[in-house]
């Protein structure tokens, strides 16, 4: 099935808009400020006596013991893959759906479906930092042909050798308009940070918090056009993703 990109890119605007776009939107500001806090203030133990942090240019820190910190850092960075995954099952629903919240989006097979995806970022990240450092090509292929693997996770309940799979097969055939889309979501999140690198001369702290909202409002638009394109390679009419309301 050939990839309707501009259709894509209006729906998935519109998902992402939705009341599950805002819920995903609010769970994403919130593990990252979690995780960027945290890290920060591991970062800023171990500064020397005398730095202060804003001169090291380090931005916003929680005021956590190391030890915390980095326990808190660690939290903060699986509970992001349980954010990505609530997300994807709020956006692959029909879109006449998406002002609804159900409660099993947030619960079923959770666990399972955690670890899967836990591989699965695993196993993308080093595969596609990998491609990346020995030639860009690669990267880009993997990176295009793999970015359903946690949509399948997330709403088929596959596992991780069967989500790459998945998500394999439905970038068949569709290659080129999905790096389109890899390309259009990097030039985006350059100027995000951009913006914040210029906030960052007014004070670390606010831009650093100013590029991770920024950061998050794409991410949250990138999630509903993938979303879109993901229930588009797959047949998805509103019979195909009610199951999922």
């Amino acid at each position: 099935m050939a990839l309707q990109l501009g259709t894509a890119i209006g729906r998935g605007a519109r998902r992402s808009l939705s009341i599950s776009g805002i819920v995903a939107l609010v769970l994403m500001i919130g593990y990252q400020v979690l995780f960027v806090g945290s890290f920060n203030a591991v970062v800023v133990d171990q500064l020397p006596s005398g730095v202060r942090s804003g001169d090291a240019g380090v931005g916003f820190a929680l005021p956590l013991p190391t030890e915390v910190a980095a326990g808190l850092a660690v939290f903060a960075l699986l509970l992001g893959i349980g954010v990505f995954l609530v997300t994807a099952r709020l956006f692959a629903r029909d879109p006449s759906d998406l002002s609804s919240l159900p409660g099993h989006l947030f619960t079923r097979r959770l666990g399972r479906a955690f670890l899967s995806a836990l591989v699965v970022s695993v196993v993308l990240g080093v595969a596609i930092t990998v491609g990346f450092a020995f030639l860009i090509v690669p990267g880009l292929f993997l990176a295009v042909s793999l970015q359903f693997a946690v949509f399948a996770v997330a709403v088929e309940d596959t596992g991780p050798i069967e989500a790459f799979r998945r998500s394999w097969e439905l970038a068949s055939g569709n290659r080129w308009r999905l790096l389109a889309l890899v390309v259009l979501f990097g030039v985006v999140g350059a100027i995000g940070g951009a913006i914040g690198s210029l906030l960052a001369f007014v004070s670390p702290s606010v831009g650093q918090l100013a590029s991770l909202v920024i950061n998050s409002v794409f991410v949250i638009l990138m999630y509903g056009i993938i979303a879109d394109s993901f229930v588009q390679l797959r047949g998805g009419s509103a019979s195909a993703t009610r199951s999922l309301a």
